[in-house]
C-alpha cells in the first residue's frame, strides 16, 4: 500500500481533514481526483468506486478497514462477492446482508409498444429513464455524472425481442427526474 493510501484512509477513519495531491478527506467523505468514493453514513462505512474502475480508486478503498476488493477478469469482488462499483454499506455487504436494503426504491414500470411502432424507432423503456443508448460503455459515464450529484441511479436493458440491438437504459427515482434530466441536458449535451 503507497504511502498516500495509508495517511489520507486514516485521516478518514480518524474523521479528520487532510489533503494529499489527488486525494482528500474533510472527516466524512473521501475524494479522489474530485469523485467522492466514500463517506460515513449514520456511523456505516459506504463506498463507490465513482464511475471509475481504476488501480488507484481499488487500492485507495482497499486502504479503508474493512474493505477488501480484488479484480478478477476485468470483475471486481468486494469482500469475495462480485461488486459493480455502486454505493454499498461495507458493513452489511461484509455481513451476507443485501446491500440493496437501504438503497432508494426505483419504480422501473417498463412502457411497451405495439411492434408496428418500432419501426418509427419506438421501444421498451423504463417509465424514468433519462437516458437511453445502444453503446453499454456509455452508460457508466453518465452514472458517474448523476452520482456525483447524489443522484441514486439503477441500470436496465432491454433487448427488444431481439430484433435490433440491445437498449441501455438508466432509471432514476421519480423525484430525481427533472434534476437529472437538467443536469444530463448540460452536462452530457443531450436533449
Amino acid at each position: 500500500m503507497r504511502q498516500i493510501t495509508r495517511e489520507i484512509t486514516r485521516a478518514f477513519e480518524e474523521r479528520r481533514s487532510l489533503k494529499i495531491d489527488n486525494s482528500h478527506t474533510d472527516g466524512n467523505s473521501l475524494w479522489l481526483f474530485g469523485n467522492k468514493i466514500a463517506e460515513w453514513r449514520d456511523g456505516y462505512l459506504w463506498i463507490t468506486d465513482a464511475g471509475w474502475d481504476s488501480k488507484t480508486t481499488k487500492e485507495r478503498l482497499n486502504g479503508l478497514s474493512g474493505v477488501n476488493i480484488r479484480q478478477e477478469r476485468g470483475v471486481w469482488y468486494l469482500n469475495d462477492k462480485v461488486w459493480d462499483g455502486r454505493w454499498v454499506n461495507v458493513w452489511e455487504w461484509t455481513n451476507e446482508r443485501e446491500a440493496v436494503a437501504n438503497e432508494p426504491e426505483f419504480d422501473v414500470t417498463s412502457e411497451w409498444v405495439p411492434k408496428v411502432q418500432f419501426i418509427s424507432g419506438a421501444y421498451s423503456r423504463p417509465i424514468y429513464s433519462v437516458f437511453h443508448t445502444w453503446v453499454q460503455g456509455k452508460v457508466k459515464d453518465v452514472e458517474r455524472i448523476l452520482n456525483e450529484e447524489g443522484i441514486p441511479t439503477k441500470r436496465m436493458e432491454s433487448d427488444t425481442d431481439g430484433e435490433y440491438k440491445p437498449n441501455y437504459f438508466v432509471v432514476v427515482r421519480p423525484e430525481d427526474v427533472a434534476k437529472a434530466v437538467s443536469i444530463l441536458s448540460e452536462s452530457y449535451c443531450i436533449a
